[in-house]
């Protein structure tokens, strides 16, 4: 199958739900809606079928939401027909309801594989304004609806919607709070939620409405924006880079979103808001809570940050001492294995042929510097060659120091033997000039540069890739380009 690019997954949805927003409530408009929600949860189902690895589980449940509402609006259909009309509660409000905790598992299951030691900062952010979220449901949909009614299924009913919208609301909080990149899928999933729970929003409320706005504004003419929303997690399911979702973006740095503070310091403030307007008479008294309340939250929130700000830097601090050698600033070892485990599943999903491509670099004449001329002219001469190697990379590349003089080149945007050949040659020619320490000191060292592709190896898995290109380099290094003076320093 061909695969349906991702960004035409909402443009078709809005289109299909156009004539529900002109002729709510026709026979066309609703055809149209089933067939465009059809088309969707089949599009979903058959991207499935191509995804690997435990975010498949993860965006299996979200298509298994969708279908699950798919069902629910065919039965009700099929309910109407037979009975000749609708009844305030039918079956198909359980499998309505159904889909809620099912997408919300879905979407807490892609989060966890993203940062799975790293959710507990976001998961309690998310719980705080899913707490202020659930008693404004509750004061302003749950209870007008329910105002002199007696208990019936329809009020349960009717009352356990709103619930199921604050269920997305902290699964939606969690994925914008918890850490790693919202490009990609992640993007469509927010903009999901955030339509889904405007439009269910709306339809939960249009009852509590005046008549005249309620005629005007019907609930069909919503269908439209709940189809545009499962457009977009049907778009995420389609993206190029959802296999990648549960990848960290180590190439950001994690630290404290204002809206982040924003959305805490309005969960903080609204409940005592709310019940000191109810409780104290007159325009000066609601005025001065009012201010006393702000001041108190927006205090208490500088401190949390001034906090917060401290730990991050202690965290980016020691994350980065991780995963960088000290020296020369390099990736480490395990940083690198990390990377290149990352390219050949990229290689594997994009079905690459030839990348990535290993660069592994031995410095010659290193050891005579450092024997002769001690271990601070040896530590000189290794960062700067890492400051040369830096200067070299491409956009992508990773470079990383194992030991010693030994460093490796990552590069997966190479294609053939002449583009790895020309950038080993760039490599090589870092040392054509003397590593120059102060102006009657210049160390004379080479590189020997062994160079293996991932398409050239069986099997092909990081260990393998790492030893070929070894094997590559002391295949150079015992035909050296050049030799080396007795003398390695030049006064």
């Amino acid at each position: 199958m061909r695969r349906v690019p991702a960004v035409l997954v909402p443009v078709f949805a809005a289109a299909c739900g156009l004539p529900a927003a002109f002729r709510p409530g026709s026979t066309f408009a609703h055809l149209c809606y089933l067939i465009g929600f059809g088309t969707l949860v089949a599009l979903g189902w058959m991207r499935l079928r191509t995804l690997s690895g435990p975010q498949r589980r993860g965006y299996g449940y979200i298509v298994a939401a969708l279908s699950v509402w798919l069902v629910g609006d065919l039965l009700q259909d099929l309910l109407r027909w037979i009975f000749d009309g609708t009844r305030d509660v039918s079956p198909a409000d359980l499998l309505w309801i159904s889909g809620y905790p099912l997408l919300g598992i879905g979407l807490l299951r892609l989060v966890r594989l993203r940062a799975p030691t790293r959710l507990r900062e976001a998961v309690l952010d998310a719980l705080a304004m899913a707490t202020v979220m659930a008693w404004l449901c509750w004061q302003f949909v749950i209870l007008p609806a329910v105002e002199h009614e007696r208990l019936s299924p329809a009020v349960v009913v009717g009352a356990i919607y709103p619930l199921g919208d604050v269920l997305l609301f902290a699964a939606g909080a969690i994925l914008v709070l918890a850490p790693g990149s919202k490009r990609g899928p992640t993007r469509y999933l927010i903009a999901a939620l955030a339509i889904a729970l405007i439009g269910d929003i709306a339809i939960s409320m249009l009852p509590t409405l005046v008549d005249d706005l309620s005629r005007i504004v019907q609930a069909d003419r919503l269908d439209g924006i709940l189809l545009l929303s499962n457009s977009l997690y049907v778009a995420a399911v389609l993206h190029p880079d959802a296999a990648r979702i549960a990848e960290p973006d180590s190439s950001r740095e994690e630290r404290l979103h204002p809206a982040r503070v924003i959305f805490l310091g309005i969960a903080l403030a609204a409940l005592p808001m709310f019940a000191g307007l109810q409780a104290i008479d007159g325009v000066a008294g609601r005025v001065s809570l009012l201010v006393s309340i702000a001041v108190l939250t927006a205090l208490i929130l500088v401190r949390f940050v001034l906090v917060v700000r401290e730990q991050e830097s202690v965290r980016a601090m020691l994350a980065h001492q991780a995963h960088h050698d000290q020296l020369t600033g390099l990736a480490n070892r395990q940083a690198l294995h990390a990377a290149l485990d990352l390219a050949l599943n990229r290689a594997r999903d994009l079905r690459s042929p030839y990348a990535p491509v290993l660069f592994y670099l031995d410095l010659d004449g290193f050891k005579q510097v450092n024997d002769r001329y001690g271990h601070a002219a040896g530590d000189f001469v290794l960062a700067e060659f890492a400051r040369r190697l830096k200067g070299e990379l491409r956009t992508g590349d990773v470079a990383a120091r194992l030991g010693g003089d030994e460093f490796v080149v990552l590069a997966e945007n190479i294609t053939s033997d002449a583009e790895a050949q020309a950038l080993a040659d760039r490599l090589r020619g870092l040392t054509d000039e003397p590593v120059t320490r102060s102006d009657d000191e210049a160390y004379s060292i080479g590189v020997s540069v062994g160079v293996a592709a991932a398409g050239t190896v069986d099997p092909v898995d990081s260990d393998t890739l790492l030893a070929a290109a070894d094997g590559n380099m002391y295949t150079q290094k015992n035909h050296p380009r050049r030799s080396f003076p007795p003398d390695l320093v030049s006064a």
